[in-house]
């Protein structure tokens, strides 16, 4: 008589294809032909309703179907878990600092690295340090992709440590760091109740009931708020990484309603001026007496060479404006020449 592993291969994935997906998982548990039959290739269930889970300690949960009235027991790669978007992945942690997403039901896991290990032009280095409020913590995490195996992802993760948000972070597939992501490219730093990807995109919603896009933006740079013909701008000193001279000046608009930013590739009839923490912009018009400044540019003091540069909008060049010595002086701000 021969034995039920005997069966061939198709009419094993004919028969696990048939199955909810708790008999499912049971089909695949009974021996290795049947599991090599049982992949997610395989899985065609028409009822596919959320399941509850239910974490019961000692790296293990139950999982509570809404739609048979079962429980299923499924060990866990960590003593500490937590859901995640899309959502058939968890978050699982060992001691507050190994992290692993996880799938209970393919068993497909990816490890992530230590959130000590950050990228070198990250501006959120505290993260390396303990502080009054313990190590830092993985408060909310996205996936931008369901799909594994596909091999390219994207991780997006907001830090906190005790009661107080960090800033945020991502991790790609293939690196072996996350490159955090200052909290001033979004402006808004606050506590975010929920993180989803959504087409295309990371989207979270705060305390103050504000949605908004986290983005992968990671600027070796400083940035200044200026307000420029109406519209609200951030504009982005842009380091060298082997001088840290400026090097280019990137501008985003923001729309304080939708939380987002875009990038301005001209000012127009405008220029910027930038230095320490201060920002001015003038317009031209027939009102104003500038001369010497030019439109569509960037002016600010170099601290390397103490002289005045100006960045083009135009054609992304950063020029000498004056060759007059020591403009550069630490505290030094820009004003208004007005009464």
């Amino acid at each position: 008589m021969a034995s039920w592993e005997d069966l061939p291969q198709e009419i094993l994935e004919l028969i696990a294809g048939r199955l909810t997906i708790e008999d499912f998982l049971a089909f695949g548990a009974v021996c290795t032909s049947w599991r090599s039959a049982a992949t997610k290739e395989t899985y065609n269930a028409k009822s596919k309703a959320p399941w509850l889970m239910i974490p019961v300690g000692n790296g293990a949960a139950e999982f509570f179907s809404t739609s048979r009235g079962r429980i299923q027991p499924v060990k866990l790669p960590g003593c500490r878990v937590q859901p995640l978007s899309p959502p058939r992945w968890i978050l699982a942690s060992r001691w507050g600092y190994k992290y692993r997403i996880f799938n209970p039901l393919s068993r497909v896991g990816i490890e992530l690295p230590s959130l000590a290990k950050l990228h070198h032009k990250s501006r959120l280095r505290l993260l390396k340090m303990r502080g009054p409020g313990g190590a830092p913590r993985i408060h909310r995490i996205a996936l931008s992709s369901g799909n594994s195996s596909s091999g390219d992802y994207t991780v997006m993760v907001t830090i906190r440590r005790d009661l107080r948000l960090l800033g945020y972070a991502f991790h790609r597939s293939g690196e072996d760091a996350w490159t955090g992501v200052s909290p001033a490219t979004n402006l808004r730093l606050s506590n975010f109740l929920q993180l989803i990807h959504y087409d295309g995109r990371f989207v979270a919603l705060d305390t103050h009931n504000r949605v908004m896009t986290l983005d992968e933006r990671t600027f070796a740079g400083y940035p200044y708020l200026v307000e420029c013909s109406g519209a609200l701008l951030v504009a982005w000193k842009i380091w060298n990484q082997e001088d840290g001279t400026v090097e280019q000046v990137r501008v985003f608009e923001v729309d304080l309603e939708k939380g987002t930013q875009e990038e301005v590739e001209s000012l127009g009839n405008a220029a910027l001026f930038l230095n320490g923490n201060s920002a001015i912009s003038v317009e031209f018009d027939a009102k104003n007496c500038l001369p010497g400044i030019k439109p569509n540019r960037i002016y600010f003091p170099e601290k390397k060479d103490e002289k005045m540069h100006y960045y083009s909008m135009e054609d992304g060049e950063v020029e000498t404006y004056s060759d007059a010595p020591s403009v550069y002086v630490h505290g030094a701000t820009w004003i208004q020449p007005d009464f």
